[in-house]
């Protein structure tokens, strides 16, 4: 298969793809008309899903792409989804809260199921995470920094050996529970390991090994910048 992980898909105007650092051409390079299966992030929230989903399927549309099939996987769809990802050749990971979508995750079993899988994934935020051998979760919400029972590293689907931190240029200013997301939680956290924060508009290819446009490497509690907009970067060569 190949992998694309990303923050957003979308253009800053939300109408359509986002084209910045040739995201769109290179999609087009491993899809024509599209088939795709739409995995979210929580599926005990169906409305949200399904607007997010075709909010992105008209995107697609709008960036030139034939849509032929467009499948939401739902909770009640466990039972096919081996036979609904044979029958695709774009999967698309949502977005969402880490946590819940990992957990959903391992509840189909997916990990076993697009393992052999040869078409295109794209992976949105948490699902550019999740994609991961080992997923950093790292805290968005109130009370996951101080809770005790909060696991910052899960087990991933393994179709990726990097970590992935999206949308970054909004990320490295936040606080959960008055603690700095990056300075006091992230950077203590990348000891040992290595983070590719990358900002919107920005892309890893990683069975390409290359990165796409402004990405960060955080690593043994430093964060350096290796990859501008326009620019494109051997993954392999960064350290």
């Amino acid at each position: 298969m190949n992998v694309i992980l990303t923050s957003d898909i979308m253009s800053p105007d939300k109408r359509q793809l986002n084209s910045q650092n040739g995201f769109v051409d290179k999609i087009h390079e491993y899809v024509g008309d599209i088939n795709c299966l739409y995995i979210p992030s929580d599926p005990h929230s169906p409305l949200l899903t399904n607007t997010i989903s075709s909010h992105h399927k008209k995107a697609f549309e709008k960036s030139g792409f034939t849509v032929k099939n467009w499948e939401v996987l739902s909770i009640y769809k466990k039972s096919v989804i081996q036979q609904l990802i044979s029958q695709t050749n774009l999967i698309i990971l949502a977005g969402g809260h880490v946590p819940t979508q990992n957990k959903f995750f391992h509840h189909i079993h997916l990990e076993k199921y697009i393992k052999n899988y040869d078409g295109l994934v794209i992976g949105i935020s948490a699902g550019s995470m999740n994609s991961a051998s080992e997923v950093y979760a790292q805290p968005e919400n109130f009370g996951e920094v101080k809770s005790t029972h909060y696991r910052r590293f899960l087990k991933g689907l393994g179709i990726v050996d990097i970590s992935v931190l999206p949308h970054y240029a909004d990320v490295k200013n936040q606080r959960v529970d008055n603690q700095r997301i990056m300075e006091d939680v992230t950077l203590p956290d990348s000891y040992g390991r290595k983070f590719y924060a990358i900002e919107d508009g920005a892309f890893i290819i990683p069975t390409e090994n290359k990165i796409y446009g402004n990405c960060y490497v955080i690593k043994d509690g430093r964060v350096r910048k290796v990859c501008n907009t326009g620019e494109v970067v051997n993954l392999r060569g960064v350290n």
